[in-house]
């Protein structure tokens, strides 16, 4: 199975054209537009598009809640990878966005389930009804938690001391897993009040993130890709220390032995699983990397 590398989507509103034309060249994994605030699909997408896909990004459009239907009627489908859906809260919203998105697809002569769906929950209903959301679909491959219009629906004040979403974003980390979705945010309280700051900070921040279970973050500043894409690729010490407990786990197989030390450590079979998961995870890292330097090279303009 191929992994899915989607560390960093940088998600830049369609109307800040400076930065649109610009998107392709922060090195982001995938690239989001946003057109949630538009009540029409702009005549300059496919452009857009274009500009952004410069540097090897997965080009994704952010629809607006309420205008979803007449916008999605209008999207150059060939040229994405899918599409980005707020607001969702029940199985029966999802179908009728799938039936439409599966009728574009046919209408434009491509196969079914060309696009992918990244889906944003923010409500409570949305987060009880997360399991059948992720049933009813087969081109869902990320769901990401809004925490700050989760805390409007909750009606919570958010303190900056204590955490209010830890059962949220947990039950969103095991569904998601079990449904082989990656969950995707940033920890909080950046969560809830992005703002730039020091690359040190943001991978800190990104790194707690991972370590909640997050595979990749929604990057609402441009400043974010480098630290986030960092803080999800094992690092080089981690890869070599995994590329050891697989050698020395092999020994010990073949010397008739499941579980042998390295460096005053017990190396058994769940070590060496996530061994192979750690290692996997790096080289596909690596592959995508490479690929996005080859598009930045095809370009003729130098990454920012």
């Amino acid at each position: 199975m191929t992994l899915l590398v989607r560390r960093s989507n940088l998600c830049i509103p369609i109307n800040d054209r400076a930065r649109v034309q610009r998107a392709g060249f922060h090195h982001a994994d995938a690239v989001t537009l946003d057109l949630s605030a538009t009540a029409v699909v702009p005549p300059t997408l496919q452009e857009d598009i274009q500009a952004a896909a410069k540097g090897g990004a997965e080009i994704f459009v952010r629809l607006s809640p309420l205008q979803w239907e007449a916008q999605m009627a209008s999207l150059p489908v060939a040229a994405l990878t899918g599409v980005m859906l707020s607001k969702v809260e029940s199985v029966e919203q999802l179908q009728q966005a799938e039936k439409t998105i599966a009728t574009l697809e046919k209408k434009q002569g491509l196969d079914k389930g060309h696009l992918q769906w990244i889906l944003g929950i923010d409500s409570a209903r949305g987060v009880w009804h997360i399991r059948s959301i992720l049933a009813a679909c087969d081109r869902l491959t990320q769901i990401f938690l809004d925490e700050k219009s989760l805390a409007t629906d909750l009606e919570l004040v958010c303190l900056a001391e204590l955490d209010p979403f830890d059962y949220a974003r947990g039950r969103l980390v095991v569904e998601t897993t079990a449904a082989s979705v990656s969950l995707v945010g940033m920890s909080y309280p950046l969560s809830v009040t992005p703002v730039e700051e020091a690359f040190t900070f943001i991978h800190e921040n990104a790194n707690k993130a991972r370590n909640l279970g997050l595979k990749g973050v929604v990057c609402p500043f441009e400043s974010w890709v480098a630290p986030v894409n960092q803080a999800f690729t094992p690092t080089p010490e981690l890869v070599e220390w995994n590329r050891r407990v697989r050698i020395a786990f092999a020994e010990g197989v073949a010397a008739g032995t499941a579980a042998v030390p390295l460096d005053g450590k017990m190396i058994d079979v769940p070590v060496d699983e996530w061994a192979i998961v750690v290692l996997e995870m790096a080289q596909a890292c690596e592959q995508r990397d490479e690929q996005k330097r080859l598009a930045l090279l095809s370009s003729g303009v130098a990454a920012v």
